[in-house]
Formats: C-alpha cells, sequence, structure tokens
C-alpha cells in the first residue's frame, strides 16, 4: 500500500504551528436527536463534479462516500469505500478492494458505480477534469474490484480520489433521472437528503443503510444559513441551535464561560487573502500588488483580529506539507510600500473597491483594518458588503477589483491547492485573480508526474516563492477556525480540511 509519509508529516507539523487539535472523549450516555447546524451560506450545489465552495464541499462529504479520505488528524490517507488498495512498483496501476456497502436506497455499491463516477469526474463536464486526468482506463474485473490504468506517474491520484469530487455516485438511479438526480441525491455517506429550501437550511435524515456500523447515531441534521454572526451567537446561546461555524472571536471567551456551551479553534489547512483582480489596472502591476502586502501590518492583525491564534502568511497557499519555512513574509513597510507605487505611476495612490462577506465576521473587521491600513499609503478603498453566495459568484466573474477571500485544502496534497491557487489556466485561473506563471505552470506539470520526495517538495517550493513574488493577492495570515456547540453535543469538531465527520456526533 502507498502511503505519503513525508506529506503526512509535514501537514502534521504544520499543524502544530496552531496548537493542539481539540479531542472530545466520547460519551455512552448520549442518545439519538436532530443536530442544528448554522453556517455562514447556503451551498451551491449537491452535484460533486460542478462545484468548489465550502458549504457544497461540506454537504456533499456527508451524504456520498470516496474511495479514500483523509485521516481526522490529517496525517494520512484512510479506507473509504475501499477498504483496501494497492499501488504497482512502477506507479501506473491502482486496485482498490471495496467494502460491502449500501446507497442509501438499498442498492450495493459496485465496482461499475465506482467507474462510473470516476469517469464522471474526469469527463469535460467536470469542474474537477485535470484531477481524475491521469486515469487512461478503468478495469472492473468483478463487483468489489477496481483497477486503475495510467499511461504515467500520477503522484495526487490517491489523494484526488479523496476529494469530494471523486463522490462515488449510484450508475443506474443517476442515469435514470440525471436532470433531477441532484434535487434528492443517492450517495452511500452516513445522511441523505430530506429536502433543500435553498437559502435557509439543508435537511439530512440518517442513512438506514450506512456501512459504519452503529453510525450514524443522529437521526438526522439541519445545515441552516445565518449570515450575521451575532444571529448565530444569539441562537446558540438560546438552544435554537446546536453548533455554529465561524464564531466571531471576540465572543469567544464569554460564550464558553456559561457553561452551556463549549468553543474551539480548530487547526486548519487554510490561508487568507485579499484577491487582486489582475486584469484590472492598477492591480496588473506587481509593484502594485508588493507594495499593498508591504503596506499591511500583518503580524498586528493576528494579535489584534485572531487573538494570537494564527502565524503571517507568506504566500496564498496554506501553511501544509512541503511549505518552506525559510520563506519571509512581506515585512510591514509603510515607505517601501508608497515607494514602489511612486515607481508604478500612483504616487498619490488610487481608489478601488474591497469586496467582503458580510456573512464573515473576521472579513468583516478585515475590511476595515485594511481599509484604514491603505489610506496610509493613499489608496481610497470603498468596502462592498455582500452575501455569501454573491461573493462567490462576483469572484469567480471577475466583477472586483479586491476581495477578502479565503481558501482551504480538501487534502493533505498541496497539488490541489497549487493548481486552485496559482495555476493558470487551471480550474480557477489562480482563484480569479488570473494571474499567470509560466513557470508555475511547468513545474505544476512537473510535480504531478513525480514521484512524492525531496525532489517534489523542491518544486512546490519553487511554486510557492514564485507566487510570493508575484503576489497575486494581499498575502494575510493561516487562522484557525472558530466554532462552538452546546454541552448537550458530543464528537462535534471541525477537521484540519475544514469539514465536520456528523456521523461521529451524538446529543443528549
Amino acid at each position: 500500500m502507498t502511503t505519503f509519509r513525508s506529506m503526512a508529516s509535514a501537514a502534521a507539523l504544520a499543524l502544530s504551528i496552531l496548537g493542539p487539535a481539540l479531542t472530545i472523549a466520547p460519551s455512552s450516555a448520549f442518545a439519538q436527536g436532530v443536530l442544528k447546524l448554522a453556517q455562514t451560506q447556503d451551498l451551491v450545489s449537491l452535484d460533486p463534479i460542478a462545484t468548489s465552495d465550502n458549504p457544497s464541499i461540506y454537504a456533499q462529504l456527508l451524504i456520498y462516500d470516496t474511495l479514500l479520505r483523509p485521516s481526522t488528524d490529517a496525517s494520512k490517507l484512510e479506507p473509504g469505500l475501499a477498504e483496501s488498495w494497492t499501488v504497482s512498483d512502477d506507479g501506473l496501476t491502482y486496485s482498490f478492494k471495496l467494502r460491502q456497502a449500501k446507497f442509501s436506497d438499498g442498492t450495493p455499491v459496485t465496482a461499475a458505480d465506482v467507474a462510473f463516477s470516476l469517469k464522471r469526474a474526469g469527463s469535460d463536464a467536470s469542474s474537477w477534469k485535470r484531477f481524475f486526468s491521469g486515469i487512461d482506463a478503468i478495469e472492473t474485473p468483478d463487483e468489489r474490484t477496481v483497477v486503475l490504468k495510467l499511461k504515467t506517474v500520477f503522484t495526487p491520484l490517491l489523494n484526488n480520489l479523496a476529494l469530494f469530487s471523486s463522490a462515488i455516485l449510484p450508475q443506474k438511479a443517476f442515469e435514470a433521472a440525471p436532470d433531477k438526480f441532484f434535487e434528492k441525491p443517492i450517495g452511500s455517506g452516513p445522511f441523505t437528503v430530506a429536502a433543500w429550501n435553498k437559502g435557509q437550511a439543508l435537511s439530512l435524515k440518517k442513512n438506514a443503510h450506512y456501512w459504519q456500523a452503529g453510525k450514524p447515531s443522529l437521526d438526522g441534521a439541519e445545515i441552516m444559513v445565518l449570515p450575521e454572526g451575532n444571529s448565530r451567537v444569539l441562537k446558540l446561546q438560546a438552544g435554537e441551535i446546536d453548533a455554529a461555524l465561524e464564531i466571531p472571536l471576540n465572543q469567544m471567551q464569554s460564550l464558553g464561560r456559561a457553561g452551556t456551551i463549549k468553543t474551539a479553534v480548530a487547526n486548519v489547512l487554510r490561508t487568507d487573502f485579499v484577491l487582486l483582480n489582475t486584469k484590472k489596472k492598477p492591480f496588473d502591476d506587481v509593484r502594485v500588488r508588493q507594495a499593498l502586502n508591504y503596506a499591511i501590518d500583518k503580524e498586528g492583525l493576528v494579535k489584534a483580529l485572531l487573538y494570537g491564534a494564527g502565524k503571517v502568511a507568506n504566500s496564498p497557499m496554506p501553511l501544509m506539507a512541503y511549505a518552506d519555512p525559510d520563506l519571509k513574509p512581506y515585512a510591514h513597510d509603510v515607505a517601501k510600500a508608497k515607494a514602489l507605487l511612486k515607481e508604478a505611476g500612483y504616487a498619490d495612490g488610487f481608489k478601488t473597491s474591497l469586496l467582503v462577506h458580510s456573512g464573515r465576521p473576521l472579513h468583516r473587521q478585515l475590511g476595515q483594518a485594511l481599509q484604514s491600513a491603505l489610506a496610509q499609503i493613499g489608496v481610497t478603498a470603498e468596502i462592498r458588503l455582500v452575501e455569501g453566495g454573491t461573493h462567490w459568484s462576483t469572484t469567480k466573474a471577475g466583477d472586483y477589483e479586491m476581495a477578502v477571500s479565503y481558501a482551504s485544502s480538501d487534502t493533505i496534497d498541496p497539488d490541489q491547492m497549487a493548481g486552485f491557487l496559482i495555476v493558470n489556466p487551471e480550474r480557477a485561473n489562480a482563484y480569479h485573480t488570473e494571474w499567470k506563471n509560466e513557470r508555475v505552470n511547468e513545474l505544476y506539470a512537473k510535480e504531478r508526474a513525480t514521484k512524492d520526495g525531496p525532489e517534489r517538495g523542491a518544486m512546490f517550493r519553487e511554486m510557492v516563492k514564485l507566487s510570493h513574488e508575484g503576489a497575486p493577492s494581499i498575502f494575510l495570515f493561516y487562522p484557525g477556525t472558530p466554532y462552538a456547540y452546546r454541552s448537550n453535543v458530543s464528537g462535534f469538531e471541525v477537521l484540519p480540511t475544514g469539514n465536520f465527520r456528523l456521523e461521529d456526533v451524538k446529543m443528549k
């Protein structure tokens, strides 16, 4: 069995910088119930090959299974629908043995379903096609065996098979009604969809056919959309919801004092930044982009807004496997920022707009802090507060100048984030900044065909250094994710990959 030991240890080391992960002891005194969980925005779609927003991803991971999945501590890959797997010595043949599992409609999960789903994930219709482009052929010798054949080495493959986009769907049910399938999709995950009231809540019910014995304990879950941070806090205090994501950090301490609510800051593979639209002036000039990075006191932001629970970022990439500890972040240097702006022809600064997600308390605070800091170098930034769905669609369409945003990794391999954040052309074109560097593109292609190890690690470090210099965004920090839950809830935690496994949750 092939594993990614070097990446696992690197990821674990990176996470340790932000402090120990939360652990919760299980209790036999907990019973079933419906968990009400509040998040900042609604999901976009339940189709795993058509989305890349986190609410959609997190919901899909509750409904569908993948062959593999990251462990809860992000240290390794572990079995999902595949109970075991092997990789040939030449790295060209991957064989998976499926466990005996059923979809939520009671039909068995077969090798044919896996082949169908992976072919769909790698098709032209998929936003994630390039993540599966290394697969040349899929063989199904029997109902529980899947063999993937590659023409060339494709190192990220195992981690890509743990991505939500490789979710296994029931072929017959999908083909019977492809246009309606994702209204109430069928998967083999711990939950199935009861109803989706768009903009309000996704109602899930327990999958009675789930393959993990005794799970889930919950009868269901209600994933509610509450864009405003204070509303999430008030409803949690009133007992109207059981858990909430993205709690305002300035309320965490007071929330925990009552004894009825527990708080935690999850160690996540995440980075926060300000996207810069390099297709629009003056952000097409690297000197302007670097100036903006020098203008911001990022250490001050970590202390004031994160209460010290974070680390200054040196690039758009999260702090994960193959991170370069010697790559220094941009220093806070107002004089240097002004000099670069003058050199670029903007001695008197310029006017711009800053898009901010209204439902993220941290980003609202950031918007104000950034506005003030940029004013010191003559840059007037008008804040545009929008709700989450609008923020996503606006940045994706390129209809913005600057936008406070973030990214979190769904795998423990940096390939996914590199492709998303700094490669262009690629699925997101350097996360909608449209920044492009041909050497980064070349290294991206090479690392995918290089066996995991020091040589591949050096490629990632060079890619990150180039993105640091090219400054497609203002690199801010690597934060934890604050969340809270009522004391009658056990087993709820946000994982390093940003999602949560509700099959492990119990309620009194």
